[in-house]
């Protein structure tokens, strides 16, 4: 926004306006970064998405939506709908449910768009995530299962949580541990970690306690030495980590970015 103004526009990386300041700014009024082409815009509380002419090539009409991922987008077409971040499956997802007194209206409903608009399948989820590798995770009931890009059910809901595909697996919960299955849902890594992130350049993060986390590849394997109060995923070859305490009171407490070996690049 210019200073003074009151409407939202994208400025390109010269900080020049691209896209002229037109879009109101409120409570049901807001824009979006740009993700695969196409930014998200909320006008008079409907979703609808610009290009980058900024002029929308899907009218505002979603109760809700999300940006695009692998060239489609998850809407809501049933509602209303109240928005709860706090509420999820173990993954520290918002939850949405219908009206404000749960019960009380119609729940909401999700589906997905493509890029013209077209919703892709008569289908109406319970709760979905985005698409990645051509699958995306939906709720049906209170179980997890995955479509394909035609809306088809490729893997029966059967998991009580599931994350969008990340190298070729899928973070999945059952009861109270995570693994992870790979997309024909058979469970490569058996469900046995507390804590779990995606695989991220051929590694991902576990641990069993809130200061308790190692790396462990594909096979599910420890590859990289070590244990680590916090950990992070490896992005461009390097990770963050927090290092463990140690009894010796001259030692304290660190930090350090890892390479894929475990080496230390530096610590601070």
């Amino acid at each position: 926004m210019r200073k003074g103004e009151n409407l939202w526009g994208y400025i390109d990386s010269s900080g020049e306006f691209a896209i002229s300041p037109r879009f109101a700014w409120g409570v049901d009024n807001y824009v979006w970064p740009f993700e695969d082409g196409l930014a998200k815009i909320k006008v008079k509380g409907k979703v609808g998405y610009i290009d980058h002419s900024g002029e929308f090539v899907i009218k505002p009409q979603f109760l809700d939506g999300i940006e695009f991922s692998d060239r489609l987008a998850r809407v809501v077409t049933e509602g209303p709908c109240v928005y709860f971040p706090d509420k999820g499956c173990g993954f520290a997802n918002p939850e949405y449910v219908g009206g404000r007194e749960e019960g009380k209206q119609t729940p909401c409903k999700f589906t997905f768009i493509d890029k013209t608009g077209r919703i892709i399948t008569q289908e109406r989820f319970d709760y979905a995530h985005d698409f990645s590798e051509g699958l995306a995770p939906v709720r049906i009931g209170s179980l997890w299962g995955f479509i394909d890009k035609t809306g088809a059910l490729v893997v029966s809901p059967r998991f009580d949580g599931a994350e969008p595909f990340s190298s070729s697996l899928s973070r999945i919960q059952q009861h109270v541990s995570y693994g992870y299955a790979d997309r024909s849902g058979a469970i490569r890594i058996a469900p046995q970690y507390k804590y779990a992130d995606d695989f991220s350049e051929g590694f991902a993060v576990v641990g069993d306690r809130p200061d308790h986390y190692w790396y462990i590849n594909q096979q599910g394997k420890r590859t990289i030495p070590g244990e680590f109060a916090a950990a992070s995923p490896f992005f461009k070859g390097l990770a963050h980590v927090r290092l463990p305490q140690t009894d010796d009171p001259k030692s304290p407490e660190g930090f350090a970015y890892i390479d894929t070996s475990g080496h230390r690049v530096f610590t601070y």
